[in-house]
């Protein structure tokens, strides 16, 4: 398909071409029909990875807002608990869903990067900061095509086409700009023509992408694996809370284009011949108050500002934060400093550099900081070191919770009607491996065969009596 073409479409797809008509950002998009997928087993010629932020099970239950999830999580794979990696924040979570690795082994340790001056409002954006491979690139070396929009860490990444993750960090920078180097070039024009809210994370960014998406599943040499992240729940789910109005109107709106997904998938690929995963990206957890770790080590003379240097300085992930010094010394009277506010304030813990290499998190860190229920921690060192907390939830917790993320597969590939009591994110990215029938040797996590209908899987043959399927 011409660049022309796919420009004409999409701009149409979005209101701003000739025809129009189509479903818009705000817009419910009609439930879908799935069909019975009779197909025999085998991988699909098109599978969509989705992460949206801050889903749960409960977005897709019964009294969920998001009934085209509902659906395909009756009819195919719906995990009741999806088990996080450390940390559990956005960067390190959708490294380790493409990897299938921890963030110690992968390379993405956190959302944001630590520099000689301190913490940077940059985030780990560049595919080179990877230490391991990917989906993407086990794909690539079987010749196949793939796509990304908005994923994490994809700028500069060798996928076919990409549409990277970036957001801008100074005043004078704007997101065209900031995405502009690595970003393919139809797309890129595409994205120029687009509304001006389309440059902030949300509804009308997450229908550009899903129609961008589109054109690329219905073009002449569609890819073998679209990865698409959708964050419109995002900023309602942390401001106002999970259970809020707004976060479930944008769960809601996730959900049709949700809907505009399969309808493009039936007029590119087939739906008989994709598959869809959609995924959580952290569990979250109610909060009240803040804690400023970073004040209490400027107060200790270890840390002396912003481009200012540091001997000891604390990065949080929302529920935990992990503390980094520059020799043992600075890292003594960090914990020191710390400690001593944990026991007298109550609002958080010391997390030994033992229980750190047990839960395998960063390796460069000292020792850790885990928030107690309620409470949340904050990157800044201004301030009081207590004060109320500026969102409702958070993610990045180290001790698991009720809520987790949700996981939904369905299509080409997967069994139906399947129900999931357990699976950690690690398991994601050699289970679709192994879908795609594509090598994934070094990943941490298991592939689970179990979901699958692929040959060689005990659910590819013919039911045994008294048999599931």
């Amino acid at each position: 398909m011409r660049t022309a073409a796919r420009l004409a479409l999409v701009l149409a797809a979005l209101g701003l071409g000739c025809g129009g008509g189509a479903l818009g950002p705000n817009a419910r998009a009609p439930q879908p029909d799935l069909p019975a997928l009779a197909s025999p087993p085998g991988s699909p010629a098109a599978l969509v990875l989705i992460s949206v932020a801050g889903l749960s099970a409960d977005a897709y239950g019964p009294d969920g807002t998001m009934p085209t999830l509902r659906l395909l999580a009756q009819a195919g794979v719906a995990a009741e608990r999806v088990e996080a990696v450390t940390p559990g924040s956005p960067y390190p979570v959708h490294a380790t869903l493409v990897t299938g690795q921890r963030p110690g082994r992968h390379g993405i340790l956190a959302d944001r990067l630590i520099t000689e001056e301190g913490l940077a409002r940059a985030r780990p954006w560049r595919a080179e900061s990877y230490q391991v491979g990917t989906l993407w690139d086990a794909i690539a070396q079987r010749g196949g095509r793939t796509a990304a929009f908005d994923w994490p860490t994809t700028q500069g990444a060798a996928l076919s086409a990409v549409l990277p993750d970036g957001e801008p960090v100074g005043r004078d920078e704007s997101w065209l700009a900031v995405i502009a180097p690595t970003t393919t070039p139809w797309l890129h024009e595409l994205a120029k023509l687009a509304p001006p809210a389309v440059a902030r994370p949300g509804l009308e960014r997450d229908h550009f992408l899903v129609q961008a998406a589109c054109t690329v599943l219905q073009s002449d040499a569609a890819p073998r694996l679209v990865l698409l992240r959708l964050r419109a729940p995002e900023k309602p789910v942390l401001q106002r809370g999970p259970d809020s109005e707004p976060a479930a109107a944008a769960f809601a709106a996730v959900d049709a284009e949700l809907a505009t997904l399969l309808d493009c998938l039936a007029g590119g690929p087939g739906i008989e011949r994709s598959a869809l995963v959609v995924t959580g990206d952290r569990a979250l957890r109610a909060v009240h108050s803040a804690v400023r770790p970073n004040r209490i080590l400027a107060h200790a003379g270890l840390l002396a500002g912003e481009s200012a240097g540091w001997s000891a300085l604390a990065r949080s992930n929302g529920g935990s934060a992990f503390v980094y010094a520059r020799d043992a010394e600075s890292a003594v009277a960090a914990r020191a400093a710390l400690a001593s506010e944990a026991e007298s304030g109550g609002a958080f813990h010391i997390v030994s550099a033992e229980e750190m290499i047990a839960r395998r998190a960063d390796p460069e860190a000292w020792f850790g900081l885990e928030a107690e229920p309620g409470f949340v921690f904050l990157d800044g060192h201004r301030g009081p070191v207590l004060a109320p907390a500026p969102v409702r939830a958070v993610g990045g917790y180290l001790e698991p919770s009720q809520a987790s993320p949700g996981f939904v597969a369905w299509g080409q590939g997967f069994r139906s009607k399947l129900r999931v009591p357990s699976l950690h994110q690690l398991d994601v990215a050699p289970t679709l491996a192994r879908l795609l029938d594509i090598p994934m040797p070094d990943a941490d996590g298991r592939s689970l065969i179990g979901l699958l209908r692929v040959p060689g899987s005990v659910a590819a043959g013919p039911p045994e009596s008294g048999g599931f399927e």
